[in-house]
């Protein structure tokens, strides 16, 4: 047998059983490390949530976005004195928009996009809004120190009578490039 031919395939051969053999790469790590995190009201974190005042009848404020001294919520009808009290909610197979409801402010580092999600099953949507439409589907970069304020959408097609308790997820991200 020719020699080189001997080697280059002694070398073949090794090359193959050093990629079937792997490269020495980990495929899992577990290390356990010190972290420190501050957690801080709405009003007080790196995206700051305000509930905005809203004035209803009488200039009397709705409350139909609320602050309990940690965290934003809203109630439609609200329970202000603004309110109308022959109103007991929103509509069957509706859309309504309440804009102005929150101030949301970027004191992070980064420009944010904001936008929500629901999964709920008593809605057929709930969504924030702005002027421009449902942020969802046009995301608004929010600036370092820059603010928005927004309102929410109820989509009530396909719903029931009743009094509902719904999570909306408030998502504010990295902007795409």
């Amino acid at each position: 047998m020719n020699r080189r031919r001997f080697l280059a395939g002694v070398g073949a051969f090794a090359a193959a059983g050093s990629a079937a053999l792997g490269t020495g790469a980990f495929t899992s790590v577990e290390a356990e490390r010190s972290v420190s995190v501050s957690v801080a009201d709405d009003d007080r974190a790196f995206l700051r949530l305000e509930p905005l005042a809203n004035e209803g009848i009488d200039r009397d404020p709705t409350r139909r976005s609320f602050s309990d001294d940690q965290t934003v919520g809203f109630e439609i009808p609200g329970n202000g004195d603004g309110e109308n009290p022959n109103a007991e909610g929103v509509g069957l197979d509706s859309v309504y928009e309440f804009h102005d409801l929150l101030e949301v402010s970027n004191q992070g580092t980064q420009p944010v996009q904001l936008w929500s999600t629901y999964n709920g099953d008593n809605l057929a949507d709930l969504a924030l809004v702005n002027d421009n439409g449902v942020l969802k589907d046009d995301p608004p970069e929010i600036s370092v120190g820059g603010h928005i304020n927004v309102g929410i959408l109820i989509d009530t097609h396909g719903s029931e009578i009743g009094d509902f308790d719904e999570t909306l997820t408030i998502v504010a991200d990295q902007p795409n490039d």
